[in-house]
């Protein structure tokens, strides 16, 4: 099974990229964060693996 990713930063337009409390991205966590309009996410797996994550993925 895949290690969960880990949030680290969240994008909000216009204010961009913002720093948000470090926690496994769920779809609990994902409702949490697109309720004050963040739209993606930076989440990481693993010590390199970082990618930009839409939050529609886990709301859907």
């Amino acid at each position: 099974m895949a290690r969960a990713r880990l949030v680290t930063h969240a994008y909000r337009y216009p204010e961009g990229w913002q720093g948000v409390k470090r926690e496994r991205l769920t779809r609990e966590y994902a409702r949490e964060l697109s309720a004050p309009g963040f739209t993606l996410v930076r989440a990481r797996r693993g010590f390199f693996d970082v990618r930009e994550v839409s939050l529609s993925w886990y709301i859907g």
